[in-house]
């Protein structure tokens, strides 16, 4: 055969497979660049509803789960406790290493405000109290929770305190988190606890011979008040487990869950795989707000609880409190709840929100008489009394 007709005869092929290795060059890293940029060790991202896998990473990895762990803690409690049960607080609780919710031996605390203890604050103390309320003992408990997580499909796991403080036989996995965690939101109390941005709780102080005194909690969780449809989580940290974090995000009619384990960057790695797992839907993440601030100006009389959450980017004004004396209430005026009775009212919440062209309110001091004609007038002295503000520390 002629050598121009071979050529023309073999060129055909060739250029077909040319093309298609060009097109999967391409493809390739397209694919690659879709997926989220982790620093975990392990993650999961969850369908709530359906319980579908939306990408994992090492998900079944038995790793430190840190205080994580107190999300199962929280469910078995709510299970075995009455919420209003007074729970005393035992020397070996008080002396839980940190973080703490502040409790002393002698003191007494409802079941209630020590689950917003144990998962706003992270209050290992409150972890130990309920404890001891459910099982007896810490050991005790640590059964209760290991019985429990098996029935929930939780088989990766191992837990030998409330807690989640280093241990090198407690375990769990990114996958047995998120299973833990979808099942806990479905009880109504749990949810209400974890959606909370800050809240009062009331310890009776055995140091005041039982007199309730107000112990501000507020939770760790960024999410809340900075990235749309935040609806819970729990956050952990230890120096072994580093960054830790299980939660839900809930956008139109889809609601996601994200586990990781030994993060890096946490904030960083959650947003990307809820951003993720949005964009699969269709559901876009709009432009990411300035986290809330939580401001705290005055302690709330005794069995109120009050809850003040000033807007991403709005500016911090004073927080006044309706019926303090002497000042009119803040502009413009807060939408209040009604206030809970030490008995079963709800708690109450206070939300304010500022106009963004609003200016913190000022209270000025003349100095005094101007001296003679002869020299100029001094300026009066001004003195500029602000609120001040606490920032949730997460």
């Amino acid at each position: 055969m002629p050598l121009p007709a071979l050529l023309r005869r073999v060129s055909g092929p060739l250029s077909c497979c040319w093309m298609l290795f060009v097109c999967c060059l391409g493809v390739l890293p397209a694919r690659a660049a879709d997926e989220p940029r982790l620093s975990a060790r392990s993650a999961i991202l969850l369908d709530a509803g359906t319980g579908e896998i939306l990408y994992e990473r090492d998900p079944h990895a038995a790793l430190p789960p840190a205080s994580t762990t107190k999300v199962l803690t929280a469910l078995i409690a709510l299970e075995r406790l009455d919420p209003a049960a007074r729970l005393p607080v035992s020397p070996l609780a008080a002396l839980a290493a940190p973080s703490r919710v502040g409790l002393h031996p002698g003191d007494r605390v409802s079941a209630e405000d020590a689950l917003y203890g144990l998962l706003l604050k992270s209050g290992n103390d409150a972890a130990e109290v309920l404890a001891e309320a459910v099982g007896g003992s810490v050991p005790g408990f640590a059964q209760l929770m290991n019985a429990r997580a098996r029935q929930l499909g939780a088989l990766n796991s191992h837990f030998e305190n409330p807690h989640g403080l280093p241990n090198d036989e407690h375990v769990s996995s990114a996958y047995d988190l998120a299973v833990i965690f979808r099942y806990a939101m479905l009880n109504p109390a749990f949810t209400k606890i974890v959606q909370t941005p800050n809240i009062w709780l009331h310890v009776e102080r055995a140091a005041a011979r039982g007199q309730a005194v107000p112990v501000m909690v507020a939770t760790h969780n960024r999410l809340l008040g900075s990235y749309e449809g935040a609806a819970g989580g729990k956050t952990g940290f230890t120096n072994k487990a580093r960054r830790c974090y299980v939660g839900e995000v809930e956008r139109g009619d889809k609601r996601l869950i994200v586990a990781v384990l030994g993060s890096n960057a946490l904030w960083e790695d959650v947003r990307n795989l809820f951003d993720y797992g949005f964009a699969r839907y269709g559901l876009a993440t709009p432009p990411r707000a300035t986290p809330a601030v939580l401001i705290t100006q005055a302690r709330p009389n005794r069995g109120q609880r009050v809850t003040m959450i000033v807007p991403p980017r709005s500016p911090a004004k004073p927080v006044v409190r309706p019926g303090v004396a002497g000042k009119p209430p803040a502009r413009p005026a807060a939408r209040i709840a009604a206030a809970r009775s030490p008995a079963a009212k709800p708690a109450a919440r206070v939300t304010t929100t500022s106009s963004p062209a609003a200016k913190p309110a000022a209270r000025t001091v003349a100095a005094g008489k101007a001296p003679a004609a002869k020299k100029p007038a001094a300026a009066p002295a001004a003195k500029t009394v602000t609120a001040s503000r606490r920032v949730a520390r997460n």
